[in-house]
């Protein structure tokens, strides 16, 4: 009897998923190119005063210099319109700092170039130069995502990928061209957010429920942290004295708060668009294994499962501006004077606010994408 080769033959619906797949990595493939190559109508501006940085490698050991003076070493540029050439810079390696590691022979620095008293050009090594070890460091991290993830996974780094051009080439030259902060990320986030979910999930009903959970929660952290800056009466710096620098910059036309305001929009959709697509997918797999459940019925078993993920994310954003402020909080405890003083501050009180916005963000999400899910009929394909 001759063997049946039908269970080699990929069936018709495997068929279309590979389709369908393939058609999202192409147009994620096509907006990705579409967003490097169009021109953006904003452009950065330029702070003339900040060091330029050359790159350059170490060709002899440094020497040390005499006492409170820096060393000195032999260098080679690596890029510029004097590349290959060999020079002499001065070496600070920052021994008095405990945990420091000395440059070597062979290390790639950063070279800034300085004017003596004289009027002399001098080159000194400012900083280690990290971009290969950087560049190592992402391949690896595509290739756990990929192995791990396979496809999908494949497809949220196109997605990241979108979400960072957007960013750097027109999201933050609109916030500092003086564009309202509040269109500018209200369009960001929607750019970023469609662009993400579009590309992982494609369209199809789970994808417009996850955009609706999205787009809802981010709008309750737009108005709760416009209701808690005004209640807080914050600066327009926001704490951030870096911001100050920026005026000259700048000039008057921008809107340092709203700056504010646009960072804990976009720094909030990541983690909501987590939740989002978890209660999604949750409400998918019920009405799969329970074609028989009323829409009630899926909707209470989804929340009963977004409450158990909420409580287990619930301190991912908080515990993630603690660690970003940590030099803050550091400074803050060993400062003399009472401790409830020094931490209601506004520098302590921003840091509070954000987390605070982005974690009702991610609370409302969750009701929010479930609801979506069940009422646009999520799982019933």
């Amino acid at each position: 009897m001759p063997e049946s080769r039908t269970s080699s033959r990929r069936s018709p619906r495997t068929n279309q998923a590979w389709l369908a797949s393939i058609a999202r990595f192409a147009g994620a493939a096509l907006l990705l190119l579409g967003l490097l190559v169009a021109p953006s109508p904003w452009t950065l501006p330029t702070d003339a005063n900040a060091p330029v940085f050359v790159r350059a490698v170490i060709v002899s050991q440094p020497q040390s210099g005499a006492a409170g003076t820096s060393g000195s070493a032999t260098v080679e540029l690596l890029e510029g319109p004097r590349i290959g050439e060999r020079l002499t810079a001065s070496v600070d390696q920052a021994s008095d700092i405990a945990g420091s590691i000395p440059y070597n022979k062979g290390d790639e620095v950063l070279l800034t170039q300085l004017t003596d008293a004289s009027g002399g050009e001098v080159f000194a090594v400012a900083d280690r130069s990290r971009g290969g070890a950087l560049l190592v460091a992402m391949a690896l991290f595509a290739l756990a995502v990929i192995g791990i993830a396979g496809a999908v996974g494949a497809r949220s780094l196109l997605g990241l990928a979108v979400t960072g051009i957007v960013l750097v080439r027109f999201g933050i030259p609109a916030l500092l061209s003086g564009a309202s902060p509040l269109v500018v990320a209200g369009l960001i986030v929607l750019v970023v957010g469609v662009a993400s979910v579009v590309i992982t999930e494609g369209l199809n009903r789970r994808a417009t429920a996850t955009i609706l959970g999205i787009g809802g929660s981010l709008v309750a952290v737009a108005l709760i942290s416009i209701l808690l800056d005004r209640l807080l009466a914050f600066t327009p710096f926001a704490g951030d004295p870096d911001l100050i620098n920026l005026i000259p910059i700048l000039g008057g036309s921008v809107d340092l708060r709203g700056i504010g305001l646009a960072a804990a929009m976009i720094g909030t959709l990541g983690i909501v668009d987590d939740v989002a697509a978890t209660q999604v997918a949750a409400v998918e797999q019920i009405r799969r294994a329970d074609s028989g459940a009323g829409a009630l019925e899926v909707g209470r078993r989804a929340l009963a499962i977004g409450r158990s993920h909420v409580g287990a994310v619930i301190n991912t954003l908080p515990l993630a501006y603690f660690a970003a402020s940590l030099p803050l909080v550091v400074a803050a405890l060993i400062a003399p004077g009472g401790l409830a003083g020094r931490l209601s501050t506004e520098t302590v009180a921003v840091e509070v606010v954000r987390a605070l916005a982005g974690t009702a963000g991610v609370l409302l999400a969750m009701p929010l994408a479930t609801v979506s899910a069940v009422l646009i009929g999520v799982g019933e394909e």
